[in-house]
């Protein structure tokens, strides 16, 4: 799992707690004590001690002791482990629990302590200061874990169910950002009778997870999809056309808090003929809205398209080619993108611009195809290709030009 996405299990405290500083919490302190020592001499009013829980600039808990000077201050410094410990209290209430295991770093005015492991939740600990004078003791509970619904899978894309046979790609979302690091031990590919494909997915050392961690994109391994590569010659390709397949994520597949997933989840789907042909938006349909209208430009593709692609590499621009405000959206199995406008459409020349390099299902771009043998002829040297098409105050129009 990705380190910075630990989650900290419930273990014993002190020297056996489980380790995971990787996770900032900041805990409100429900329940505080001020004990003083019946018997101790009373602290000077210019300089009263006091044992504070907080976070520092990590988010790690910490407890502090301020308002210490002269002496107590040389002294508690000198010696910090004598003059100021923490301990995690027990129903059974042992008269000289363990102190826990920690770090201490001076202050202007007193100590800081950071524990080595996590502050259990639920769990109540008590800072204590003492000097032959005196002892001031300070208890801290620490709130119950809240319980947090599992994650699960939202939906596995492409989402059609006929997908091709050098289809090259699915993108797995999640309703919760997930651990990292051993993505591929939860995710099988079953044929029709239930057993698995033998090593279907390009196992990456660095998974491909979006910045916020709940999508993956899961590659199946481009050697045995591409012809003319040995993997292929040697294993036979990934999908057989004709043949129906099941892609699953296991429940055992954790989330960043170290949940299990919700369930399992499935995709089947039906591998149709190989896809060897380029997206050509010059053969795309668009269904121009009406001016001065908020209805949507719909842009009919005639094949599924790489949804998350689709986000950002397709967009429209107006006669100056300035960006056109709005929001495409995929639309049902990707075969169509529908672009809603943020303000009524004006009257005049559009263009709908896409990305050279926005892909089809099985790879081929725009500008080229995946297939090794067609990889060197280029099919444009343009970044972008546009489509034109006019807004006008009639009832709108079918096609574009390009």
């Amino acid at each position: 799992m990705d380190p910075s996405n630990d989650f900290a299990p419930a273990g014993a405290v002190g020297g056996g707690l489980n380790e995971g500083w990787r996770r900032p919490m900041v805990y409100a302190v429900l329940y505080v004590s001020l004990i003083v020592d019946a018997d101790a001499t009373t602290i000077a009013a210019c300089a009263q001690p006091s044992v504070t829980l907080t976070a520092d600039d990590q988010g790690r808990q910490v407890f502090e002791l301020h308002g210490l000077d002269g002496q107590r201050l040389a002294t508690v410094q000198d010696k910090p482990r004598d003059g100021f410990s923490v301990y995690a209290v027990f129903e059974s209430n042992l008269a000289e629990p363990p102190p826990l295991a920690g770090t201490y770093e001076n202050l202007p005015d007193g100590l800081r302590f950071t524990p080595r492991f996590p502050l259990e939740p639920g769990m109540q600990y008590r800072g204590v200061f003492r000097n032959a004078e005196e002892v001031v003791t300070k208890q801290f509970i620490m709130p119950k874990a809240v319980a947090t619904p599992r994650g699960r899978v939202e939906a596995i894309f492409p989402s059609a169910g006929v997908l091709p046979q050098n289809q090259l790609k699915f993108y797995l979302h999640f309703t919760a950002p997930m651990s990292r690091g051993d993505a591929y031990r939860h995710l099988a590919l079953l044929d029709a009778d239930g057993n698995e494909v033998d090593l279907p997915f390009l196992e990456l050392s660095e998974e491909l997870w979006n910045p916020s961690g709940d999508r993956l994109t899961l590659l199946l391994d481009p050697a045995r999809v591409k012809r003319e590569l040995k993997p292929r010659e040697e294993q036979g390709p990934v999908l057989e056309v004709g043949r129906h397949y099941t892609l699953i994520v296991r429940q055992t597949f954790c989330d960043a808090k170290g949940q299990l997933l919700a369930n399992d989840f499935r995709k089947d789907f039906v591998v149709g003929e190989p896809d060897e042909t380029c997206p050509a938006p010059r053969r795309w349909r668009l269904t121009v809205p009406q001016s001065h209208s908020e209805d949507p430009l719909v842009v009919e593709f005639g094949e599924p398209l790489d949804r998350a692609l689709l986000e950002r590499m397709l967009w429209v621009v107006d006669a100056n080619g300035q960006r056109w405000p709005g929001d495409g959206a995929a639309g049902k199995n990707e075969s169509s993108w529908a672009f809603r406008p943020d303000r009524p459409w004006q009257p005049g020349r559009y263009r709908l611009v896409a990305d050279a390099w926005l892909e089809d299902l099985a790879g081929n771009s725009i500008a080229r195809k995946f297939e090794l043998r067609a990889a060197a002829e280029q099919f444009t040297e343009e970044e972008t290709i546009a489509v034109e098409f006019d807004i006008t105050p009639e009832k709108g129009q079918v096609g574009g030009r390009q």
